[in-house]
């Protein structure tokens, strides 16, 4: 069962987006959902002192403590914690991308839209996958979701994850193959990125979660800028 909260203000939004996960919870039988409505931040904090959600449906302009620092401190609570941001301007798509949102939904919301964005989070709890390799003669697995990218050095090719590294002797269509997964990006010829952990881009370069920067090679950055929207949020 999934706990959602959903925090706004405007009583008429807020039930929209109730309507929409009702409509959402009957179109997925066997999906459980219990949802709570708060119309203030404040209200939301303190029931946070008792129960903690997955997820969090929050509209950015909130009465004295706005979405995005309500999603601060969300995340100080839960780091694992799912959120969803609901607004009528698209001002705060930076801040969005800083705390990890998985959506950004924009007022009046559509259906499909919505759908799409609780898809993103109930989902989550699918069958793990895992890239398997030998290093200095020691065998690893790691979950593909942990990686953040993988570049070439010579005959060999770094792995990197947010709290560790491995050097493997191997040509690089061999993890293209094994990476089956639509969100790892191979860029360039020398480097995959995983475009969940990116944590910023610009027509010059992509930056990593871990600071590591890649250039962006001429004529993608549209493509993959729009690539990056699409599995951060």
């Amino acid at each position: 069962m999934y706990s959602l909260a959903i925090c706004d203000d405007e009583k008429s939004s807020a039930a929209q987006a109730a309507e929409l996960l009702e409509k959402y919870r009957k179109a997925h039988e066997g999906l459980e959902i219990r949802a709570d409505v708060f119309y203030s931040s404040l209200d939301l904090l303190g029931a946070m002192e008792k129960q903690i959600y997955d997820i969090y449906l929050l509209d950015i302009y909130i009465d004295k403590i706005n979405g995005i620092e309500l999603a601060e401190a969300i995340r100080n609570k839960n780091e694992d914690a799912q959120i969803i941001f609901m607004t009528s301007s698209n001002a705060f798509y930076k801040e969005a991308f800083r705390i990890h949102a998985v959506h950004y939904l924009e007022k009046p919301i559509l259906e499909e839209e919505f759908f799409d964005a609780m898809d993103r989070v109930c989902t989550q709890e699918e069958e793990a996958k895992f890239l398997t390799f030998r290093e200095s003669g020691e065998v690893h697995r790691v979950q593909l979701d942990d990686i953040l990218y993988i570049e070439s050095q010579d005959h060999y090719k770094r792995i990197v994850l947010s709290d560790d590294c491995f050097l493997i002797r191997s040509t690089l269509q061999p993890l293209i193959d094994e990476l089956d997964r639509p969100y790892f990006y191979v860029l360039g010829t020398k480097s995959i990125i995983n475009l969940k952990r990116v944590l910023k881009i610009t027509k010059d370069y992509v930056a990593m979660e871990d600071g590591k920067e890649f250039s962006v090679p001429r004529g993608t950055y549209r493509a993959l800028s729009e690539l990056v929207l699409k599995y951060t949020f």
